[in-house]
């Protein structure tokens, strides 16, 4: 056996573990370490070895570089304090978790990962991460009434944020209701008619 094999598991907070969680959890991955480097290299970010990737991801290296740390926050699109602050990290990973969530309405990875480096900018402007998990879990809620995969592309626009938060509480009757008032609003501007919602329970 040898020294590395010997070593204990990484805590649960610790570096290794966010590392790992980001690559095994990024809407579009999950990756390997051969992945993170290739990745890192087309963006023209330092590109270290799989090897040492794998280091980081086992806890077998736990001293990366601050170049290191912050072109891999980069690449996942998260803050660069997430290796750093567990505020951070607890929010961040809880949206990863709901915009994977989302897959089920349509949303290809690239737009979750997208919505994810969105959500990383606004944190940066001082958005409270809670109240944008909450947007996320209000989406969860419109897609069971049939919102599809464009409402998350809808999001970029504060409005229409504004919109989905009031629906927050709503009960399925509630959210078919404000459903169709929505479609008789784009009726009027002369824009296509959407899906009917499913009906609940199906």
């Amino acid at each position: 056996m040898t020294d590395a094999d010997s070593q204990e598991p990484p805590d649960e907070d610790s570096f290794a573990e966010r590392l790992d969680f980001l690559c095994t959890n990024d809407p579009r991955g999950p990756f390997t370490n051969p992945q993170v480097v290739r990745m890192l290299g087309e963006l023209g970010m330092p590109a270290p070895s799989s090897t040492y990737i794998w280091q980081l991801r086992t806890g077998r290296s736990d001293n990366p570089t601050k170049k290191t740390m912050d072109a891999l926050a980069d690449l996942f699109g998260v803050p660069r304090d997430y290796w750093a602050s567990d505020t951070t990290t607890a929010a961040v990973n809880a949206m990863i978790v709901r915009l994977n969530g989302l897959k089920a309405t349509g949303a290809t990875p690239e737009q979750l990962h997208q919505q994810l480096r969105n959500f990383t900018k606004r944190m940066g402007q001082g958005v409270n991460p809670e109240t944008m998990v909450e947007q996320l879990e209000t989406l969860a809620r419109l897609s069971e009434a049939g919102v599809t995969a464009a409402t998350l592309e809808r999001l970029k626009d504060s409005r229409v944020t504004n919109i989905a938060m009031r629906a927050v509480g709503l009960s399925d009757q509630g959210l078919n209701a404000a459903a169709a008032i929505i479609e008789q609003v784009r009726q009027l501007e002369g824009l296509p008619a959407a899906e009917p919602p499913a009906p609940a329970g199906t």
